[in-house]
């Protein structure tokens, strides 16, 4: 059986072209399991883990003592110039996390700005023997002043810790330099303790 003769316009098979279409069918192939990988043809492992802290919210709660056996609202009769008496209290921080606290003294009345105030605390408790007052720890001053009806004495007793009393006193003094005209006048005076406490930071705990 004759062959037939070919054309010297067709071109001849050649390795060249083989090569071509090995390299086209590796890229059909590369894109197919792209696209598998697109679907899920492989599984993912995931992990969750948790933790929980409790929280609970401080109390804020002051209290003043009367302290030494005696008591702030013991009226004082009969005061002459240079006459002075002490009153005891002890400042108790009742809450639960620590406070600054801050003090007011007035006086109302005649005798309002005739009475000197000198507030003090100390880090014991005040000894008192035969109207002697001392302190046998440490004697911090705190304010000292005349307290007006309008303008109280201000007393910053600073920073207590929970569950901690200051010891404080109180000395009043009746003007050396009171006017006749006080005579048999009336007056009192009076003290409040208030506190406050400022977030800080709690990492710790």
């Amino acid at each position: 059986m004759a062959t037939a003769p070919q054309h010297l316009d067709d071109p001849a098979p050649c390795a060249r072209h083989g090569r071509r279409r090995r390299l086209a069918g590796a890229a059909a192939l590369a894109v197919a399991g792209t696209a598998l990988v697109g679907t899920g043809a492989f599984s993912a492992w995931d992990a969750t883990d948790s933790a929980t802290g409790a929280l609970s919210a401080g109390t804020v709660a002051v209290s003043m003592v009367n302290a030494n056996g005696g008591s702030f609202s013991t009226g004082v009769s009969n005061l002459v110039p240079a006459d002075y008496f002490y009153r005891y209290v002890d400042v108790t921080n009742s809450g639960s996390a620590t406070s600054t606290f801050t003090g007011s003294v007035s006086a109302s009345g005649a005798l309002a700005g005739s009475l000197q105030v000198d507030v003090a605390t100390c880090s014991v408790a005040w000894t008192t023997v035969a109207g002697v007052s001392t302190c046998t720890g440490t004697q911090s001053p705190l304010a000292s002043g005349t307290p007006t009806t309008s303008t109280p004495l201000t007393v910053p007793h600073g920073s207590i810790a929970a569950a901690t009393a200051q010891h404080v006193r109180y000395k009043v003094t009746f003007s050396s330099g009171a006017s006749a005209s006080l005579m048999g006048a009336a007056g009192s005076i009076s003290a409040s303790v208030s506190n406050t406490v400022v977030g800080t930071d709690r990492t710790g705990g």
